[in-house]
């Protein structure tokens, strides 16, 4: 594996138009920003209805939105499940937030009892309409100890088996004491903030992950010293302020 090849990147961000209710774009720029400063080029294609999937990402986006936005965007994602199991079946990193990540789970099923499919990408099924969850949380994982804000009132229910991202210690994540879900390299997340800018080294597993797959090895520099920096300080203020209250209008 070499440790020094440069080599073009490629982001797919799914629906930014529809699913950045919470600041998603963000992530996009937190995956960009360290990939830049590791030396590659990087290309975001931002996929929107009515298009195909490219077949060559090499990290796809999605992120949240409301019942209204999923709704929205189901149709176009049905007709693009095969492109976009493709990738995932190839090793290629998804990074999925809320709603969307839901629509790549098992299925959602919403308050009315309808049930929205889903592309089985992660090994989860969702259910709408549980006491909305609003406020900090503060997750234990594999990389690390993850900081965010959560926002939702949804139940992620694993498939037996399956590996949550973390274990939560303040907030409410999955509704169950854990929070997301693996599949591979890819990952789920409840967390938002966004939540990559927050956390560079889940930001770092994700870039790692996309990598090594094309056979680069990453590892982070000098060059991202100001970007951990800044990481530090927000996130030394979400714990400062995990029991603040927040209320929903």
């Amino acid at each position: 594996m070499s440790s020094s090849s440069a080599i073009p990147v490629s982001i797919l961000e799914l629906y930014p138009d529809e699913l950045e209710a919470s600041g998603e774009r963000g992530n996009v720029t937190a995956l960009t920003a360290r990939l830049e400063r590791a030396g590659h080029l990087v290309t975001v294609t931002q996929h929107s209805i009515g298009q195909r999937v490219p077949n060559d990402a090499d990290i796809v986006v999605i992120g949240n939105g409301p019942v209204s936005a999923v709704r929205a965007v189901h149709s176009d994602l049905l007709e693009n499940a095969s492109g976009l199991r493709t990738l995932a079946d190839d090793g290629v990193p998804f990074f999925a937030v809320g709603a969307g990540a839901e629509l790549l789970g098992g299925g959602i099923t919403l308050t009315d009892g309808s049930i929205l499919s889903g592309l089985g990408i992660f090994p989860f099924n969702a259910r709408r309409g549980v006491p909305r969850q609003v406020g900090y949380i503060v997750v234990e994982a594999a990389q690390g100890t993850i900081v965010g804000f959560e926002d939702n009132a949804s139940e992620w229910n694993l498939d037996s088996g399956a590996v949550p991202l973390g274990v939560v210690t303040s907030g409410g994540g999955n509704g169950n004491g854990r929070e997301g879900v693996l599949s591979g390299a890819s990952i789920a997340t409840q967390t938002k903030g966004p939540v990559l800018p927050l956390n560079p080294s889940l930001t770092d597993a994700v870039i790692r992950a996309a990598l090594e797959r094309r056979d680069v090895a990453y590892a982070p520099s000098a060059a991202h010293a100001e970007l951990d920096r800044l990481a530090a300080k927000s996130r030394e203020v979400i714990v400062a302020n995990v029991k603040s209250v927040f209320t929903t209008i």
